[in-house]
């Protein structure tokens, strides 16, 4: 079993053994060790330098987790709650999203292949983010609305997209389109760590503190969902890009 581990504002480093993984999209940097006598596969989303979430190299990301042999990917992200009951502080475990971004969402430009997403998001390792996450402390799930960046969204936006979506957020897509078309379960653990436009003003500073508060407990999420992970994949994913295949 390898798990894939991909963390994002705040989880930039993380001990192990640094290799290089080539792929069609350029190398990628993973960090490798063994937890729990679990290989485990660590990539920070943004970089050391953190570049923006429309720049992020997402198609490489995956296609070295896919290199590598990933069965399962736990990502870490961060949110804009559009919802007051939605505080910052909580986690979010994303059930569903909308996309309202303009990038590339495919690995597939030469086949005719159509990846179905009536379930996005792996059931079996969603399940165990979500009940490990209910633990620590206060977790919701639901759709997140992916925006394209760097800028935040206007007041309008949000008040448009809190009719369909719980929260706002600019990683999610295409990383979930792309981990489901290579076969590897995926799930993703986001930090609320403010109010969206128009709810309650926070400051990047106030953000970053949220941040780094919430870290440990990410930290202690993600190792249980590491020692939960069943060796015999119990779900479909794998068979996603063949199901999807005219």
């Amino acid at each position: 079993m390898k798990i894939g581990i991909i963390g994002g504002t705040g989880f930039y480093e993380i001990e192990g053994k640094e290799i290089e993984v080539e792929t069609n999209y350029g190398n990628i940097i993973v960090f490798h060790f063994v937890k729990h006598d679990r290989d485990i596969f660590f990539i920070p989303r943004h970089g050391k330098k953190h570049i923006p979430a429309h720049m992020v190299n997402y198609h490489a990301n995956i296609e070295a987790m896919k290199r590598i042999g990933i069965d399962v990917i736990f990502a870490i992200s961060t949110v804009g709650s559009m919802k007051k009951e939605i505080k910052p502080f909580s986690l979010f475990i994303p059930s569903d999203f909308i996309d309202f971004t303009k990038r590339k969402t495919t690995f597939f430009d030469e086949e005719a292949i159509h990846i179905d997403m009536s379930e996005p998001f792996c059931p079996v390792a969603r399940k165990i983010l979500l009940n490990k996450a209910k633990i620590y402390g206060k977790a919701y799930e639901g759709i997140y609305a992916a925006t394209e960046g760097p800028r935040l969204e206007t007041k309008a936006e949000i008040n448009m997209l809190r009719n369909f979506a719980h929260v706002v957020g600019m990683t999610l897509v295409p990383e979930v389109i792309l981990a489901r078309e290579a076969g590897i379960c995926y799930s993703s653990l986001c930090i609320v760590s403010n109010y969206a436009a128009g709810l309650q003003k926070f400051s990047i500073e106030e953000i970053k503190k949220i941040n780094e508060e919430m870290k440990p407990i990410v930290f202690k999420i993600i190792e249980e969902c590491i020692k939960d992970v069943s060796e015999k994949r119990e779900c479909k994913c794998r068979y996603a890009p063949h199901e999807g295949k005219i």
